[in-house]
C-alpha cells in the first residue's frame, strides 16, 4: 500500500466514524504525525478527498470536511428513494436466507438500542449511541444492497455516497434520535425483512421508500 493510500484510508475511516464533524479543519501536519507519514501523502488523501466530495478547500483557509447543506441532502434523498427502492425489490427475488438472517441480527441490534432510549429520562440518543446506531444502519443498508445481486446498482450507489453521506451527517446530531424515531425504524426494517421472507417485490420496494421518505422529512425539517 503506498503512503497517500495508507493516508486516504485513514483519514476516510475516521471521516466514517464521526471523528471528524462537518465543518472541521484537516491539517496536514497534525495528520502527518498522526498518521507517520510526510505531509505530501496526507495532502494527496485530502486532494482525494476532494474529488470524491467529502472534502472542501477553502482558498487561503485550508481544507475542511464538508457540511451538506439542505439542497444538498434532499438530493441525496431522493436519489436513495430511486436507488435503495429499487434494490429492495431486487433484494426480494434474490436475497439468501444466510443474508435474511444477518438483517435480522442487525434489527435485533438496532432494537436494542431503541429499548435503552425508551428507557431514558430524555429518550435522546447520547453521542456514543448515536455512533453505533449510524453503524447499524449502514450495515443494514450495504447488506440489503448487496442482496439484489445487481453489480450496477450497488456501484451507483457507492459512488455517489447515497448512504454514507446522509447518515454521516447525522453523527454530530445525536439528538435527532429519539426513542419514537427508533422504534418507527425498527417496525419498518421488520416490516421489510417479512416482505423479503414473503418475496414480495412490491412491498419491499414500497416500505423501503417510506422509510426514506420518512427519514427525508425529519431531518430536513430539523435543518430549517
Amino acid at each position: 500500500m503506498s503512503l497517500a493510500e495508507q493516508a486516504y484510508r485513514h483519514i476516510r475511516g475516521k471521516l466514517s466514524n464521526g471523528a471528524f464533524i462537518p465543518g472541521e479543519q484537516l491539517v496536514n501536519r497534525v495528520l502527518a504525525t498522526e498518521i507517520g507519514v510526510s505531509v505530501i501523502p496526507v495532502r494527496e488523501a485530502i486532494n482525494r478527498l476532494a474529488t470524491e466530495g467529502l472534502v472542501e478547500h477553502v482558498p487561503g483557509s485550508g481544507a475542511f470536511v464538508r457540511q451538506a447543506d439542505g439542497q444538498q441532502l434532499n438530493d441525496l434523498y431522493v436519489l436513495r428513494d430511486a436507488l435503495e427502492s429499487c434494490a429492495a425489490g431486487e433484494a426480494a427475488a434474490n436475497i439468501t436466507a444466510f443474508q435474511l438472517e444477518a438483517l435480522e441480527s442487525l434489527l435485533d441490534e438496532a432494537c436494542l438500542i431503541a429499548k435503552q432510549l425508551t428507557k431514558e429520562k430524555k429518550q435522546q440518543a447520547t453521542k456514543r449511541q448515536m455512533n453505533a446506531w449510524i453503524d447499524n444502519e449502514k450495515k443494514f443498508h450495504e447488506l440489503l444492497i448487496t442482496s439484489a445481486r445487481n453489480e450496477l446498482l450497488a456501484k451507483v450507489i457507492h459512488e455517489h455516497r447515497a448512504i454514507s453521506e446522509i447518515f454521516d451527517a447525522q453523527r454530530s446530531k445525536p439528538h435527532l434520535l429519539t426513542a419514537e424515531v427508533a422504534n418507527y425504524t425498527c417496525e419498518g426494517k421488520r416490516q421489510l425483512i417479512e416482505a423479503l421472507h414473503q418475496r414480495d417485490s412490491h412491498l419491499a420496494r414500497d416500505l423501503m421508500s417510506t422509510q426514506i421518505q420518512r427519514g427525508r422529512k425529519q431531518i430536513l425539517k430539523n435543518l430549517k
